[in-house]
C-alpha cells in the first residue's frame, strides 16, 4: 500500500484542481486526467496509484487485452478501493442508463467475416465474434492419480487482438482421480486453433499429478457473441434498443443498466396503510431467449443487480399517490431491463397498486486522491 509521508506532511494533489469528480450518466475519465486537461490530444490521465471511494453507480474498469472491451460493468456499490493506473488502460464509468452487452438468441450460419451490428438508440458501438467456441464436451484420455483436491483449469487464450473471449471451465475429482471437466464459458473467436488445456494442482496439493484433456471447438461460421465496445448515450425512452446484423440470420438481445428514475401511479390501490416502502425485484438476464452458447462472461455477468428502495406516499385509504417529493426514490437500484415492482406494506391491500416506471441514469460522484 502507498505511503502518504512523514508524520504531519499533508497528501499532495499533484497539480489536480480538484480530488470529487462527478460523472453523468453515461460519462467516463480517467483517473485524473485534469492535469493535462490543456495539454493538446491529452484525454487519459498520468500513471500512478490512487485510491478512490467510488460513486453508487461508478466502475473501476481495466482494458481487457483478450476482448477489447472494458471489465467492471456494473457499479461498485460506493466501493472503496486502491489502485494503480498506467494512465491509459484503467478507468472510471458510470454506464447507468447505458446498454452494456447482449444475449446472442440466434448463432446463425454461414459466415465468414464479423457482420456489423448496430444499435436502434443509445450510439452504442457494438462488435460480433465469430466461432469458433470451446465445446461443453472434454475428453479425458488420463484422469491422474493421488489429487487431493481438484486441479485448476486452465485453458489457453483465443487470439490476442482479435478481440475473442477467454474460455473457462473447472475440473471434478472421483475417487482422487480427475473425472470431468465442466466448461462453464465456452469463449469465442478461437481461429487460431483448438486450445490446450493445462491442468494445475491447487497450491495444497502436493501429491496430485498426471492428468491432461483435450478440447474440441465447435461453432465455426457462426456468431459466437456480440460485445459492447462502447455503451454510448443513456437511454430514457423506456424501451430496450435493438440490433441489427448487418449479414445473415443472427439475432441478439441487448442488456441494460438501468436504474429507476422516476415513477407514476397507474392505480392507486388501496389498504396499504400509512407510506410504505417498494422493493423492486431485479430483472434477470433472463426475459430474453436461452443463449444459444454458453457465454456467461460476456452476456450473463456484465451487470451487478441491485434492488431499488423507493418510498412511496399513500393516501387516507391506504392507495398510493404520486410522489413529488425527489427524495423518494432512496436508491434507484440496477436493473438489465424493466423490473417488476413487489411491495413492503404494513398490511395486506384491498385492492393491487401498480407503478409505471420510468428506466434511464443517474449523475455520480466519486472521490479518488492521487499518491
Amino acid at each position: 500500500m502507498p505511503v502518504f509521508g512523514s508524520p504531519g506532511v499533508g497528501i499532495t494533489m499533484k497539480g489536480a484542481p480538484t480530488n470529487t469528480i462527478t460523472l453523468p450518466a453515461g460519462a467516463v475519465a480517467y483517473p485524473n486526467s485534469f492535469p493535462n486537461a490543456n495539454v493538446a490530444g491529452r484525454n487519459t490521465g498520468y500513471a500512478g496509484w490512487f485510491y478512490a471511494k467510488l460513486g453508487r453507480y461508478t466502475a473501476l474498469q481495466i482494458k481487457d487485452p483478450i476482448t477489447g472491451i472494458w471489465r467492471g460493468i456494473g457499479d461498485n456499490g460506493n466501493g472503496e478501493v486502491y489502485f494503480y493506473s498506467d494512465g491509459a488502460n484503467v478507468r472510471l464509468a458510470n454506464q447507468s442508463g447505458c446498454a452494456v452487452g447482449a444475449v446472442v438468441t440466434t448463432a446463425g450460419t454461414g459466415y465468414t467475416t464479423a457482420p456489423t451490428v448496430v444499435a436502434s438508440a443509445g450510439a452504442s458501438v457494438w462488435q460480433a465474434i465469430l466461432g469458433p467456441l470451446v465445446s461443453t464436451t472434454v475428453s479425458i484420455p488420463y484422469g491422474g492419480t493421488n489429487y487431493v483436491y481438484p486441479p485448476l483449469v486452465a485453458i489457453d487464450a483465443p487470439p490476442l487482438g482479435a478481440g475473442g473471449i477467454q474460455a473457462t471451465g473447472y475440473a471434478t475429482l472421483t475417487n482422487s482421480v480427475v473425472t470431468s471437466i465442466t466448461i462453464t464459458d465456452q469463449g469465442a473467436g478461437y481461429n487460431g486453433g483448438v486450445p490446450n488445456i493445462t491442468l494445475v494442482n491447487d497450491p495444497r496439493d502436493t501429491t496430485g499429478a498426471g492428468a491432461y484433456a483435450l478440447a474440441t471447438l465447435v461453432g465455426a461460421n457462426t456468431i459466437a457473441a456480440v460485445i459492447c465496445t462502447d455503451h454510448g448515450n443513456p437511454i430514457t425512452s423506456g424501451t430496450v434498443p435493438t440490433l441489427t446484423f448487418g449479414s445473415g440470420s443472427a439475432a441478439a438481445t441487448v442488456l441494460m443498466n438501468w436504474g429507476i428514475t422516476t415513477y407514476a401511479v397507474t392505480t392507486a390501490g388501496a389498504g396499504y396503510g400509512s407510506s410504505i416502502t417498494a422493493e423492486l425485484t431485479a430483472f434477470g438476464p433472463a426475459g430474453v431467449a436461452s443463449p444459444a452458447y454458453t457465454n456467461p462472461t460476456s452476456q450473463q455477468s456484465l451487470v451487478r443487480v441491485r434492488n431499488a428502495n423507493i418510498w412511496v406516499p399513500t393516501n387516507s385509504t391506504g392507495g398510493f399517490t404520486l410522489a413529488t417529493n425527489s427524495n423518494a426514490i432512496i436508491d434507484g437500484g440496477v436493473y438489465e431491463g424493466i423490473p417488476t415492482p413487489s411491495y413492503a406494506a404494513q398490511a395486506t391491500p384491498s385492492t393491487v397498486g401498480v407503478l409505471a416506471l420510468t428506466m434511464g441514469g443517474f449523475n455520480d460522484v466519486s472521490f479518488i486522491q492521487p499518491f
